[in-house]
């Protein structure tokens, strides 16, 4: 039986100090109203008990309600917090930047959480009218090889794509939407960056606020919306950019720190050549020649060194990243 939650003694309505109103009937639904200067906002929360959305975290909070976890997800805005994640037993809200209907295949059966998705819509809008935000519909910029012997930085800021020395392996770049794009001809939503292993299969996707940017600035830790590494909103970084460390030419960099080779922790690294430091965990094999993709196989930062242990798996190897955008 449903029942419902009151944060006053017999009301179905709690209100926090950000003048949020919020009515949740448990495991039916929830509706959140938000009142601006400006506008009236509503997001109903449909929940899926048992179920957890993973991979898109964007942050986590621990000693709230229910109520107060739909609270934290409006107040990120629609761009940033599009469902949540909630323990009722631990009390534990994680925010998610993507929705179920985005990324069906990141709903996962866990028996501790249940999912809750937002609908946004203007209050007055009748309830019965609310529609599930569509998909976005990706278009391909960029796919880069690893292994085919050209830097990845160079194949993503070439000023014109020349098949002959670019294209290598499969490579390939949409000239036209990218010049767009540089140019800011394009009116972009969101922006993805895959990773995919030898057979094809997505390991990772990083989905970033592609709004006003260009082709380096959006990758960037504040227009990050979500990813599979649980840590890497709150923690430190000494790299996050396309171009990264250039002594190293260590690209499409997301990195912790550095700690002398052996120390290096970091959630994604495109290693283009053989550079200064020469870590052994990026040095080039006949079987895995420059560029090197490693990523972070787990929910959080990882040593790099780790990909040269013998059965360990913490370290992944792409075969070839993409790019896609979002166009609004």
């Amino acid at each position: 039986m449903a029942t419902l939650l009151s944060a006053f003694g017999g009301s179905s309505v709690f209100k926090c100090a950000t003048n949020l109103l919020v009515s949740i009937v448990a495991c039916v639904a929830a509706t959140v109203a938000c009142a601006s200067s400006w506008q009236w906002r509503e997001a109903t929360y449909a929940a899926q008990e048992h179920r957890a959305l993973v991979g898109h975290s964007i942050g986590s909070h621990t000693g709230v309600t229910r109520s107060n976890c739909a609270v934290l997800c409006l107040r990120e805005g629609d761009i940033q917090c599009r469902s949540f994640n909630y323990d009722k037993t631990g009390r534990t809200c994680q925010l998610n930047g993507a929705r179920v209907e985005e990324f069906p295949e990141s709903l996962v059966e866990d028996v501790d959480f249940s999912y809750y998705g937002a609908q946004l819509e203007e209050a007055n809008t009748d309830f019965q009218e609310l529609q599930t935000t569509p998909a976005p519909e990706w278009q391909l910029v960029f796919k880069g090889v690893a292994g085919n012997g050209v830097k990845m930085y160079d194949m993503w800021t070439a000023a014109t794509w020349n098949e002959a020395t670019l294209g290598v392996g499969g490579s390939w770049r949409d000239d036209s939407l990218y010049g767009s794009w540089n140019s800011g001809d394009l009116d972009i939503g969101r922006v993805k960056l895959s990773l995919y292993d030898s057979s094809n299969v997505s390991r990772v996707e990083l989905i970033f606020n592609g709004t006003g940017s260009d082709v380096s600035s959006w990758f960037s830790k504040n227009r990050l919306i979500s990813s599979p590494w649980q840590d890497l909103i709150s923690t430190a970084t000494n790299y996050f950019s396309i171009e990264g460390d250039v002594n190293e030419e260590r690209r499409f960099y997301i990195n912790h720190n550095y700690g002398g080779c052996p120390g290096d922790k970091g959630w994604l690294v495109v290693t283009d050549s053989q550079m200064l430091t020469d870590c052994q965990y990026e040095r080039p094999s006949a079987e895995y020649p420059y560029p090197i993709i490693l990523y972070s196989n787990t929910a959080g930062k990882v040593v790099w060194q780790d990909v040269l242990t013998t059965g360990a798996d913490t370290v992944g190897r792409a075969a070839y990243l993409t790019i896609h955008i979002n166009i609004e």
